[in-house]
């Protein structure tokens, strides 16, 4: 009877019908049951790590309120990408493009914030006006900040202010033009009357008038100015009576007698006339009142 060694390496269990081995461990069966039991903990251990760790606790939070299932990271993605698809088909753009109001209560800054978003300046300076002239000048510094710090705080957007403030210099043009026009028609119909009540000593006491303004030193931008407040034909009258006047508080209505100078044809012959009077010229040298007073409103009619 012949007896089988078993092997060192191998534990050996035979069928006994077929000779062939029923179990069989590998060699270093310890070693090897260890190794695999290290790698199964391994496999345990990283899928007990979740796929959303790292994410804020707020957005997981959010997630799971809304019943997303966060064990399947395929069916969440699909939840959240819906939602974004849904929010998209209803405001009709992307989230980044939607503006939020602020509540009634909220601050100033807020509000401010989300005006810039639609386009207002953080600073009133920002808006640019080099392009708007009025009646053909740049705008006025003064008036242009004003124009600026009205825009800024009723938040109006850069690309608008433009517009609004081309519409207030027209309308400015338009009511400068038309103060004009019944100025000048005013003016014209005050010297009809004026003419009409001097007769023909209006060259003469238009003259008188403007010695008058010149005597108080008044220029004629000033006379300008003042015949836009109390009218063109009570100004004229007014230097008038002061032309003619011999002193400060007296006024010799001058003119009015016969034979006295009313044209600057007319004083041109008058002072012919009195140069050639010795005793005339000797009172006029000799300082004479009337006589100096005389060859000055003479003068003022020749030289205007």
């Amino acid at each position: 009877m012949t007896t089988k060694t078993l092997p060192t390496d191998h534990l050996q269990f035979f069928n006994h019908h077929t000779g062939r081995p029923r179990f069989h461990f590998e060699e270093g069966g310890a070693a090897g049951g260890a190794a695999a039991g290290a790698a199964a903990g391994a496999a345990a251990g990283a899928a007990a790590t979740a796929w959303h760790t790292g994410i804020d606790a707020e957005i997981i939070g959010h997630a799971q309120n809304k019943g997303w299932k966060l064990d399947d990271p395929k069916e969440a993605f699909g939840a959240a990408a819906k939602v974004a698809r849904d929010l998209e088909k209803h405001f009709g753009v992307a989230a980044d493009q939607l503006i939020k109001l602020p509540k009634a209560d909220a601050k100033p800054e807020e509000f401010a914030a989300m005006w810039q978003r639609l386009g207002a300046p953080k600073e009133a300076k920002e808006y640019d006006f080099s392009g708007i002239k009025f009646a053909g000048n740049d705008l006025e510094p003064d008036f242009a900040d004003a124009m600026r710090a009205g825009l800024a705080a009723a938040f109006v957007p850069k690309d608008k202010a433009g517009e609004i403030v081309k519409s207030v210099v027209k309308y400015l043009e338009n009511a400068e033009t038309s103060e004009t026009a019944v100025t000048t028609s005013k003016l014209a119909e005050q010297k009809a009357e004026l003419a009409k009540n001097w007769g023909t000593k209006y060259d003469f006491n238009h003259l008188q008038a403007m010695e008058g303004a010149r005597r108080v030193g008044i220029t004629p931008e000033a006379v300008k100015a003042l015949e836009g407040q109390i009218g063109y034909a009570a100004v004229m009258e007014h230097f008038r009576k002061i032309g003619a006047s011999t002193n400060e508080d007296t006024f010799v209505e001058r003119g009015t007698g016969q034979g006295d100078v009313t044209t600057r044809e007319g004083a041109m012959a008058r002072k012919t006339e009195l140069m050639a009077d010795q005793a005339w010229v000797k009172r006029f040298l000799s300082g004479d009142m009337a006589a100096t007073r005389e060859m000055t409103q003479i003068n003022t009619m020749i030289d205007g």
